[in-house]
This record gives C-alpha cells, sequence and structure tokens, in this order.
C-alpha cells in the first residue's frame, strides 16, 4: 500500500491549521523548571497489526503532529483497511509525577473547506453497506451497522480510557467549553484513539460515498492557573475517502463475425451475478461511481457504432449498437474500443473487432426458432410471424442504422405459441432497418431494407 500521497496532504493541512496554533505567555513570577511540560504527539496503538493497519503519522522537529486515517472499505475484489486506527498523545513531560494532573483542550470536526462539523450527524446509513445480493466476499462483510456519517463520532470514534482501562466515548470541545483529560499518578500520557468508519458505498443504488477530507483540530490550552507548561500544543487527524481505483472488465466483448446489413446489440450492465458470484456486467466499478461509456470504430463507414447512456430496452441502463454497413467489403476487419469513464479521471477499455463475412460458419447460428421478417425489401409494412420459446413477455423493436428505436411492441404469450405483429413503416425515410426479437434470454435481428 503506497504512502506517500498523505505526504502531499500536510501542506493543505498546514494552511488549514496554522492560523489556529495558539500561543501562551508564562505567568509572571512561575518556576517553569518545576511544573511538568504536557506536549502532542501520534501514536500508532497495535504494534501487532500490520504496519498497512494503522494510521500514518509524521512529526518533524519544525511541524505539527499529524496522523492520516482513510474510510475502510470491501468490494468484490479488495479489502481496503490500511490507516484505519491511530491515536493522539498528551504527554507528560517532567514535574512530579505522584500528581494528578488535569489537561484542558479543544477538539473540532471541519470538512476540507473548513467549515464545522457536527459532533453526531443525523445522515444515517448503514455501514458497512452490504454488497448486492449473491456477492462472494473472503473475509465476509461485517455485519451492517447503523451510523450517523459527516459526524465526528459516526466517522471517527474517538475514545479515551479510564484507568481500569474502560473506553470512554470523547465529544468535540471549543475553547469556551474545552475537554479535560486526567493524567493519573504514575501515568505519562492520554491516548485520545480515533477509527475510521467503514465506507458507505454501494452498488445498489449506485453511491460512490464520498464526502472529501475532513480534519480534526486537536488543540492544548490553559485555563485559569494550570500548573503546567505548554510544549506542542497543536495536532491534527484526517480522515480520507475509500482509495480511489479504476473500472475493471469484468466479461469482455468477443470479437464477432457478422453479415452485411447485420446488427448486435450488447447490455453493457447487465443485473445479477455469473456462477462464480462476479457480476454479468461488460465493466465493473470497485468505488461504485457511474461509468460513462464512449464507444470508437475504426472505420465507422464499414462499422457504426453508438452508446446509449440510458436504453429503455434495458430499463434504463446503458447499450452497445453496432451495425455493418450494407455495403461492406467481405473480409475486412473492424476495431471497435469501448471505454468506461468512472467520473474521476479513471478508466477501462475493452477493444475487440468485428468481421465482415459472407457466411456465418465460425459462430452459432443467428436464430434459434423460426422467424419470419417479410416483406423484405418493403415499402409500406413489416409483418413478423414466429413461434415463442419461453412463456412471458416477447418484446419487437423496429430500429435505424444507427441503434435509435422507431417502433416497439410488446406481447405476453405462451412458450410454443405463434405470435404476429406488424409495423407501418410507409412513414419511415428509405434505407435500412433492423427488427430486433426479444423472447426472453433470446434475442434476434433481422435487417429491413426500406425503398
Amino acid at each position: 500500500m503506497k504512502t506517500f500521497r498523505f505526504f502531499s496532504l500536510l501542506g493543505v493541512v498546514a494552511a488549514f491549521c496554522g492560523m489556529a496554533h495558539p500561543t501562551f505567555a508564562q505567568k509572571s513570577g512561575s518556576s517553569p523548571a518545576a511544573k511538568p511540560r504536557i506536549s502532542l504527539s501520534i501514536e500508532r496503538p497495535g504494534e501487532a497489526l500490520p504496519f498497512l493497519e494503522k494510521g500514518f503519522a509524521q512529526q518533524t522537529a519544525d511541524s505539527f503532529p499529524a496522523l492520516l486515517l482513510r474510510e475502510r472499505s470491501i468490494s468484490l475484489f479488495r479489502r481496503d483497511t490500511a490507516f484505519q486506527l491511530g491515536s493522539v498523545a498528551i504527554n507528560r513531560i517532567g514535574g512530579a509525577p505522584e500528581a494528578l494532573l488535569v489537561v484542558a483542550y479543544a477538539m473540532e470536526y471541519f470538512d476540507a473547506n473548513g467549515r464545522p462539523l457536527p459532533n453526531v450527524s443525523a445522515t444515517m446509513v448503514q455501514l458497512p453497506a452490504p454488497l448486492p445480493t449473491g456477492a462472494i466476499v473472503t473475509p465476509p462483510y461485517p455485519a451492517p451497522l447503523p451510523v450517523a456519517i459527516n459526524g465526528l463520532q459516526g466517522d471517527l470514534t474517538p475514545t479515551s480510557a479510564d484507568p481500569n482501562g474502560t473506553l470512554l466515548p470523547i465529544s468535540m470541545a471549543t475553547r469556551s467549553l474545552p475537554n479535560t483529560a486526567n493524567i493519573q499518578p504514575s501515568q505519562n500520557r492520554v491516548l485520545l484513539n480515533f477509527t475510521a468508519r467503514w465506507s458507505d458505498q454501494t452498488l445498489e443504488p449506485r453511491n460512490a460515498g464520498l464526502q472529501g477530507r475532513r480534519f480534526v483540530r486537536l488543540t492544548l490550552l490553559r485555563v485559569n492557573d494550570v500548573n503546567y507548561e505548554l510544549g506542542v500544543t497543536l495536532a491534527t487527524v484526517t480522515l480520507e475517502d475509500p482509495l480511489r481505483v479504476g473500472p475493471v472488465i469484468m466479461n469482455a466483448i468477443q470479437n464477432k463475425q457478422l453479415l452485411r446489413g447485420t446488427a448486435d446489440l450488447v447490455e453493457l450492465e447487465t443485473p445479477g451475478f455469473r456462477s462464480d458470484g462476479r457480476p454479468n456486467s461488460v465493466f465493473y466499478d470497485e468505488n461504485y461511481n457511474v461509468l460513462t461509456y464512449t464507444i470508437t470504430s475504426s472505420d465507422s463507414t464499414i462499422v457504426s457504432a453508438q452508446v446509449r447512456q440510458s436504453d429503455a430496452r434495458f430499463n434504463g441502463r446503458p447499450s452497445l449498437f453496432y451495425a455493418v454497413q450494407p455495403g461492406a467489403p467481405a473480409g475486412a476487419v473492424v476495431s471497435l474500443t469501448l471505454t468506461a469513464d468512472d467520473g474521476t479521471g479513471l478508466l477501462a477499455r475493452d477493444m475487440f473487432t468485428v468481421q465482415v463475412v459472407n457466411n456465418i460458419t465460425s459462430v452459432a447460428a443467428q436464430e434459434d426458432a423460426p422467424l419470419a421478417v417479410t416483406p423484405n425489401p418493403t415499402s409500406d409494412r413489416v409483418s413478423i410471424a414466429a413461434k415463442a420459446r419461453n412463456t412471458g413477455r416477447i418484446t419487437m423493436r423496429l430500429m435505424n442504422a444507427l441503434g435509435v428505436e422507431m417502433m416497439n411492441s410488446e406481447q405476453l404469450i405462451n412458450a410454443g405459441a405463434e405470435y404476429r405483429q406488424e409495423f407501418d413503416v410507409a412513414s419511415l425515410p428509405h434505407g435500412v432497418y433492423f427488427v430486433e426479437i426479444q423472447d426472453g434470454a433470446t434475442r434476434n435481428v433481422r435487417k429491413v431494407v426500406k425503398n
């Protein structure tokens, strides 16, 4: 897991928090040597854990301590629990170790623009968000838990511990109403612990779960006549969104052989899962972003192609339609490149070829049941006659050469029964059209020429 991306955050956090670094004057006549010095540092608890399970900390001689955490997430192909745990330590240095020391501090929560965020938000979600039914995840996804996100308690769950080790929740505080940490006799520090929450990314409904960076600003305070001096008085905790990854090809489109004047239609985001638990769709986005598709043809005069981002034939899901032109030369091979863009600059590409042939010999026959589309060519009407393979809904569509639907019809029918449909094409422009029949999982496409 790369950590260098976090270093670039420190300048942002420094600019965000630098003006808040308090200055404290020594009280006249006090004896600094006799008082303990209180200072902040970053701790990574759980040394038995792998390093990548802990938050990333940096503290140099000329900078304030910063703890960097990231929302945890699980998807079909990754388990991202890096940078999830860490603590800010309030340290006692010197002074009388047998004395109880009460230290005041403020802990505030902000978004990336410096706007205050609440201690507890009203936005409730199930964290972690469950994967779709049928998804296979190893190790199993944790049980859903209602959490108020975009608030300090739901996002980072800050806690401390009493002398018996019992964890205690910590609330936000202001300079006028600070929190206090009790450093007990014989103790030299108190830990304020932070745990990054699970991501609220979901596939259905699609939600990338991106809230942007959030910051905790923790400041040591001197109130009244406290019996300690201050060292490092400012620390920050940064919460990142889940790691961004690009979409992946799940079911690559196979190379095709097509006759002149024929076409193919591909549903790009088929719902459901394969037998191995992987999605049926062509691409899969690990961050659950909405994918936008583009298609390019190496020679659109031979094979034209078009993507529909929302296709009513697939309940609004995207589709790819490509067609071999009637005058395409036999033997021509055209490359089609389908690109999926997740909206954050990450892409995936699938390239396949279409070969123009005189006869289909190396692929399965196009029709699984007798289908008649007559007359062809036609000048005024197209009649469809076939026998249903399945009981249920038969969908018939007439499309132009670019895949744009011109007419459609549906019938409910029993398996084995004959059905007929007629489309009036007299008003349509001359050219090549395609009749598509959807019978359950079977799809047949026929070319029709309008004179």
